[in-house]
């Protein structure tokens, strides 16, 4: 009986740890993927920005 209730509680928790960690893993690679376009977005920003402030001032410098 004893043998029993241990082989029940390793069929309950192993699929149990099996679906947590799929979840832990799924949840990292998606926030990595997402992080990535957000992290090439602000690159990109980043140089839009440079890019206007040199415009900005070489028409500074054109108007005198």
């Amino acid at each position: 009986m004893v043998v029993f209730l241990k082989s029940i509680k390793m069929v309950f928790l192993i699929p149990l740890i099996v679906v947590i960690s799929s979840i832990f893993i799924i949840d990292y690679f998606y926030f990595s993927k997402e992080n990535e376009t957000i992290k090439n977005q602000k690159q990109i920003e980043q140089k839009n920005t440079n890019q206007d402030k040199q415009k900005y001032l070489e028409s500074i410098l054109n108007q005198k």
